[in-house]
Order: C-alpha cells, then sequence, then structure tokens
C-alpha cells in the first residue's frame, strides 16, 4: 500500500475543515504514525508526556518530515474540544485510498478475501468493520465515492487504527468493479437478512467478496444482481435484524473459520506423508 508523508504536501488538501481534520488519542496517532501510509500535516503533543515518550514521537515524525509542536493539554482541548486526546492529536490529509489497478497487482491467484460496501452511511460501523476485516484477514474493501462514508476521524478512531492497515479501494461504480470480480472468477455473496441460504450451509473457499448493503436499506438490485448467491445469518430473537458491522463481523469470521478447518483437516492427512505424497 503506497501513501505516506514522502515528497511534496503543497498540493495535499486536509481530511476536513477545522475539527474535522484531526484525529487524537494515543493509540491511534502513534498507530497512523509508525505506519507510514497516511500522511500527517502536523504532529500535536502534550508537554505533560513523558519526555521520551515525546522524543521517540519527534524522532519518527521529523523522519517523515511532519512538524511538531508540543503544548499545554489546554492546547490539545481547544483544537479538538475533546478532553480524550491523551497527549496525542494529529493534523490529516486526506486519506490514500488505493485504485482498483491494486487488484491486478496484489490480489492473490487463489483464496481471495474481499468486502464490497455498497453505501455504509455511519463512520462508526464503518471503522468497526474495518476493525473486524483487518482481524480476519480481509485483503480489501472496495468503497463506492458517492453516497458512502469515507475515512474520517470517527471511522478512524472506531477502527482502532485499522484504517492503516488494510487496504481500501474506492471506486465510481460499484456495479463495474463487481463486473470486473466476476471477471476474475470471484464469487459475489451478498450478506442479507432476506437471503434463502444460512451462512453455515455456503461455501466459502473459493475466492469471494462479501457485499454489504446499507444500514437501512441493505444492498441496491442494481448491485444484488451480480451476486452469486444471497446468504443470511440466522436469527432467534424478535428485532428484525443485526447491525451492519456486527453482521459483518460474524461473516468474516466464518470465511476464516472454514478456511482453516479445511487446513487442519488437510494438515491431519498429511501427517506421515513425504513430501511427494502431501496433498
Amino acid at each position: 500500500m503506497e501513501g505516506g508523508n514522502t515528497g511534496s504536501t503543497s498540493k495535499r488538501s486536509l481530511m476536513g475543515s477545522h475539527q474535522r481534520c484531526w484525529i487524537w488519542g494515543r493509540h491511534l496517532v502513534r498507530e497512523t504514525l509508525e505506519a507510514g501510509r497516511w500522511p500527517l500535516a502536523e504532529l500535536v503533543l502534550s508537554n505533560t508526556l513523558e519526555a521520551g515518550e515525546r522524543e521517540e514521537c519527534r524522532r519518527l515524525a521529523e523522519a517523515r518530515g511532519v512538524p511538531v509542536r508540543e503544548g499545554l493539554p489546554a492546547l490539545l482541548e481547544r483544537l479538538v474540544h475533546t478532553r480524550e486526546h491523551q497527549g496525542y492529536l494529529a493534523r490529516m490529509y486526506e486519506f490514500p485510498y488505493e485504485s482498483p489497478r491494486w487488484l491486478s497487482r496484489h490480489l492473490p491467484s487463489e483464496g481471495a478475501f474481499l468486502v464490497v460496501l455498497d453505501g455504509m452511511q455511519d463512520p462508526f460501523n464503518f471503522g468497526a468493520l474495518l476493525r473486524s476485516a483487518e482481524i480476519f484477514g480481509v485483503q480489501a474493501v472496495i468503497i463506492p465515492e458517492r453516497n458512502q462514508t469515507g475515512v474520517t476521524s470517527l471511522a478512524a478512531r472506531a477502527s482502532a487504527g485499522a484504517v492503516n492497515r488494510i487496504c481500501i479501494i474506492r471506486v465510481p461504480s460499484l456495479e463495474s468493479a463487481a463486473e470486473d470480480l466476476r471477471k476474475r472468477r470471484i464469487r459475489l455473496i451478498a450478506a442479507t437478512e432476506k437471503g434463502k441460504r444460512l451462512i453455515q450451509e455456503t461455501n466459502f473457499m473459493e475466492s469471494v467478496a462479501l457485499v454489504i448493503g446499507n444500514e437501512s436499506q441493505g444492498i441496491r438490485p442494481e448491485l444484488l444482481r451480480f451476486c452469486d448467491a444471497e446468504v443470511r445469518i440466522p436469527q432467534f430473537g424478535k428485532v428484525s435484524s443485526l447491525n451492519a458491522a456486527v453482521a459483518a463481523g460474524i461473516f468474516f469470521y466464518e470465511v476464516r473459520r472454514q478456511r482453516l478447518e479445511a487446513e487442519l483437516i488437510k494438515g491431519v492427512r498429511n501427517v506421515g506423508r513425504t513430501p511427494g505424497e502431501r496433498d
């Protein structure tokens, strides 16, 4: 994944205006700085942090060409209007989304595991989904340029820094992206409570792209027609549906569970075999 603070920043735009261009919190700011993918415009540290901690951050920021300033906690609070900064603020440039070309360069020939989001609006949902996606080894998340929340301060915080560790591809048209995925022999599986097939009855061993819809409207019919199957999670309560990010996490786990189980079975079968005899 490309990005970082290399090169000129003169043409870069900030992530947003005023408070919207800031991220804060020790874990998120340090994770973003260390990952070196999402470029920082400025790092602001509280002068109440331990001297060694401030110096470590300053060295890393200066190595990446990021200006650093220090101040009282009141300064940080004034900049972001919260006391939850933990002594760390970062003013951010726009997030460096990947283009669809990433798929041609990095997609594995077998066992691809992708996610397509169709109009997720809540940045907390988006961030929580990215956190689960990174943990379960999703290789890329594809989002549309319009009618979809992007990487914002809220999404970054909800992701616990996962925005720095997972590929996020932004495309003009999800329908065109879906058509391209099918040409690459990737099955599109719609995660929907209206599905006739249960999640545990679905084979996720082949290359798959899970399609997850808008929190209230679900997956648009225009995109649903590209899907090879509509799959649901069994429910036993009276609430109509799961939160989108929660449902996504269940699907991510099931994909990994099936693939890990297959690897374990394969390993047991190969015990005692010579390399030429193994599966």
